[in-house]
Order: C-alpha cells, then sequence, then structure tokens
C-alpha cells in the first residue's frame, strides 16, 4: 500500500483546459504518428479544422510545453512541429485510455482518418533521432 493515498485533482486546472479542447489530442496522436508534422500536413490529417482553430491550439499546446514549433533553414523556411517528453508522455497515457473507452462502450468512427500507432519507440530512442529534445 502506499504512503499517500489521496491524488489532488487540483493540477489539472489549466492543463486539462488546453488537453480537452476537440482538436488537442489528435494533434498530439497525429505529429506522434511521423514524430513530427507541419501546419499543412495536420490541417490534411485533421480533415475538418479551421486554420484559425489549428493555430490557436497549437500556440496552446506549445505554451503547455506539450509541443515544440521548430523552423527549419530552409529557403522558403520550413516549420516543423514535434512532441516534447510530456507530449510523448501523454501520447503514450492515452493508449490505456482509448483501450478502457472501447471496452466500456466508446467506439471508431466511421472512416476516422486518425488513429494513435501503438508499440513505437521509446521516448530515449525518439530524443536520439532528434524527434524531441533532451528536458
Amino acid at each position: 500500500m502506499p504512503e499517500h493515498t489521496t491524488v489532488c485533482f487540483c493540477p489539472l486546472h489549466g492543463i486539462l483546459d488546453t488537453i480537452s479542447k476537440k482538436w488537442a489530442l489528435m494533434i498530439i496522436a497525429v505529429i506522434g504518428n511521423s514524430g513530427y508534422a507541419g501546419f499543412n500536413e495536420l490541417k490534411r490529417g485533421l480533415c475538418n479544422v479551421s486554420s484559425k482553430t489549428l493555430s490557436v491550439t497549437l500556440k496552446e499546446l506549445e505554451e503547455k510545453d506539450l509541443i515544440e514549433r521548430r523552423v527549419l533553414d530552409t529557403a522558403p523556411p520550413t516549420v516543423r512541429y514535434y512532441l516534447t517528453v510530456s507530449g510523448w508522455e501523454l501520447r503514450e497515457l492515452l493508449i490505456p485510455l482509448l483501450t478502457w473507452v472501447m471496452k466500456n462502450g466508446g467506439h471508431e468512427e466511421e472512416g476516422c482518418p486518425i488513429h494513435i500507432h501503438m508499440g513505437e519507440k521509446s521516448i530515449e530512442q525518439k530524443k536520439a533521432e532528434e524527434f524531441i529534445l533532451e528536458d
């Protein structure tokens, strides 16, 4: 039996406001599936999201340190979004939650374009491949 048997829900304030938004967890799933994504790739992958909503949600996820925006030194400059260590951890925690939801009456929508690919590389492997930076 652990020493502490209670958990305070107060830390949910703030982060829950961000990740409970319609597109936030889907953005994390799409970025995580390939390791990174550009704005237009995200827009295509999410289908019905407006540019403004996507932009606002990306900024909020970046402020919460779940994603990182990198501008690549190309001509013209290329912007890519990567998950941070916290973003990868959140993504990995979603898998058991999604499994629980499916077991308890949740269902996949017909033609759903967004899936989390399971059995992927560890956070350490992703760091080595520069999908995420060290904390």
